[in-house]
């Protein structure tokens, strides 16, 4: 089953987003496809609850919040995903989230990618990875030498390129943890141009 994943960005988006009213427009990626997830959201706030009324194709979906809850964005979150990834008609329990933090930037990448990943870092090299876009983001790592860290250039796409260069100083944890976060933030960008495709 495909999981939708929701960046921190959106996440960040909701917290601000549940406490107005109004219609709002996302898009978030599944983690094995290429296909957005794109939706609407509708948010009217009452005296003791807040609806939430997602509209995707021709679905509508609604959940009723009570407004002493202080994790709303993350009920909505888990509610939206569960929408996403077909569990609403299964009753599947959603995952529990605990707070926006704990999204692990990892989940772009499964446990096989982010092997090669450690490795590139370790080593140095050129990689392509399918991190669920139309084309591979490709990766070129080079060890620096002056001191411990690595020089990365990541690129997303062939026809309109989104390109990420950095350096990173330190050991070998913290330059994949920059690394992960850059590849994020590249996937990230992506989604809105092929969204205008």
């Amino acid at each position: 089953m495909n999981r939708c994943s929701l960046a921190n960005k959106t996440l960040r988006l909701l917290a601000a987003q549940v406490n107005l009213n109004g219609t709002f427009h996302h898009a978030c990626s599944f983690k094995n496809t290429n296909l957005p997830f794109i939706f609407v959201l509708q948010v009217e706030r009452g005296s003791s609850g807040t609806l939430f009324t997602i509209v995707t194709g021709d679905e509508k979906h609604s959940l009723t919040v009570n407004d002493a809850d202080k994790t709303k964005h993350l009920m909505l979150a888990e509610f939206i995903e569960s929408i996403a990834t077909g569990r609403m008609d299964t009753a599947e329990p959603a995952t529990q989230r605990v707070r926006a933090e704990s999204v692990d930037r990892g989940q772009l990448l499964d446990t096989n990618q982010q092997e090669q990943l450690h490795q590139l870092v370790r080593q140095g090299g050129s990689l392509k990875l399918d991190i669920g876009l139309d084309e591979v983001a490709s990766l070129a790592v080079h060890r620096t030498q002056s001191r411990k860290g690595i020089t990365a250039i990541l690129v997303a796409g062939d026809s309109c390129p989104r390109t990420q260069c950095f350096t990173a100083y330190g050991d070998d944890q913290y330059s994949f943890n920059r690394l992960l976060q850059s590849l994020d933030h590249l996937a990230a960008s992506a989604v809105p141009t092929a969204l205008a495709a």
